[in-house]
């Protein structure tokens, strides 16, 4: 045995610099794969197992050859929003690098069917054939990594699991056992109806752009029905822009509109119609496009309603805007409800 431990001690020692190369590198390519796939996720990690904890999985006796057979030196942890986030993410490492089927899986299927608990899917993978051909990744041949990929709400259960069982590692009172396990089945019930909820959001987008794409504007105003038919009124517009953070419609703008009195997106269409040709050659954002509209529509109104001090400044050629677009007393409203003039 000692002899085992010390040739593994060795084995680590000389190689534990090229598993942090290796793992730098796994994540590397995984998440510049899911931003091209634009596949969302909260996080992606890296780890190399310490050596301590190394040499306490070599003492185990299920391990004849340690340096052959423990496959988790390198590790990787991938976050994801929903379930339906994670069967992307799988499906993606499935098809970018090859995987050891016989050591991978998803844990969810470990379990019994009245339990709950410790959900992640786990695979070890190695390069791709495809990229050992590639001088830069030749030295990482043979070389394999441990991926797990959860959802940020398993993380929770996980980490939650992990802490107790480090404070205490006794048998727990039964009260307290079942409210632990109660929380864990909710937080599976939250994953569950997080993913539902997201999918159906989806489809409310689909059905939305479709009902925009027929010229149906009889839809209830919210931050997606507004931002797809901003995106579609202004189609081709060069003048007309995301904020630099790429935000459309923001839900601040959102209360602005429904508080200043538009129910349905129709109600815009026909305001926007009536001033058609102010925003041809105006440079604003689209949130830049409403609260314009608004304005000049009713700045009365506008103020005394609609605003709510959610922007504190503007700029000169803002103002010369509204006043070329009849509102003369817009210094007025400007220096009562304290907005600065910008240059």
């Amino acid at each position: 045995m000692e002899q085992k431990i010390k040739e593994a001690e060795q084995w680590y020692d000389k190689n534990k610099t090229l598993y942090e190369r290796f793992s730098e590198e796994i994540e590397g390519i995984i998440i510049k794969v899911l931003k091209a796939q634009k596949i969302p996720y909260q996080s992606v990690s890296h780890r190399v197992k310490e050596k301590e904890s190394y040499l306490n999985k070599c003492r185990n006796e299920k391990y004849n050859n340690p340096i052959e057979e423990i496959m988790d030196i390198s590790g990787i942890r991938i976050i994801a929003y929903t379930n339906q986030d994670v069967s992307d993410i799988c499906n993606i490492l499935q098809d970018e690098f090859l995987i050891d089927k016989g050591n991978s899986g998803n844990k969810a299927d470990m379990l019994a069917t009245d339990k709950v608990g410790y959900l992640s899917v786990h695979y070890v993978l190695q390069l791709s054939k495809k990229r050992l051909e590639l001088a830069e990744y030749k030295e990482y041949e043979n070389l394999k990594c441990e991926v797990q990929v959860r959802t940020l709400l398993q993380h929770a259960w996980a980490e939650i699991e992990h802490d107790r069982n480090y404070k205490f590692t006794g048998v727990l009172p039964n009260g307290i056992k079942r409210r632990f396990y109660l929380v864990a089945g909710a937080l599976e019930l939250m994953d569950y109806e997080f993913d539902k909820l997201s999918k159906d959001i989806d489809e409310y987008a689909k059905k939305t752009e479709k009902a925009l794409s027929k010229g149906d504007f009889n839809l209830s105003i919210n931050s997606k029905s507004l931002e797809q038919y901003m995106l579609k009124r202004f189609e081709g517009a060069t003048n007309i822009k995301p904020l630099r953070n790429g935000v459309i419609i923001s839900e601040e703008v959102v209360e602005e509109v429904i508080r200043f009195g538009y129910k349905i997106i129709q109600d815009i269409e026909n305001d926007l119609r009536e001033h058609e040709n102010v925003f041809k050659e105006q440079k604003v954002t689209y949130i830049g496009v409403l609260r314009d509209l608004m304005i000049i529509k009713d700045c009365d109104r506008y103020f005394k309603v609609a605003y709510n001090g959610n922007w504190q400044g503007t700029y000169k050629s803002s103002v010369s805007f509204w006043k070329k677009n009849g509102v003369k007393d817009i210094e007025n409203y400007l220096a009562d409800y304290g907005i600065s003039i910008n240059n």
